[in-house]
């Protein structure tokens, strides 16, 4: 059989980084009552490394169509 020369990856293909880098998963304990609090605390925290969005990369969901 014959192997076919499609597929592979692109440069550049796949989702965008959210914070603009790679990022890794961190599971730590918390008391029960403060999962709620420390989360928030967290997501608070990230939202000042979010990566901006440029009207240059953002298609508005066309794909480019």
């Amino acid at each position: 059989m014959k192997k076919g020369k499609h597929g592979g990856k692109r440069e550049g293909a796949g989702p965008k980084f959210k914070y603009g880098e790679d990022t890794v998963n961190i599971t730590l304990r918390v008391p029960v009552s403060k999962k709620a609090q420390v989360k928030e605390m967290i997501y608070s925290y990230l939202e000042q490394f979010k990566a901006v969005k440029s009207d240059a990369t953002d298609k508005g969901g066309h794909y480019g169509c």
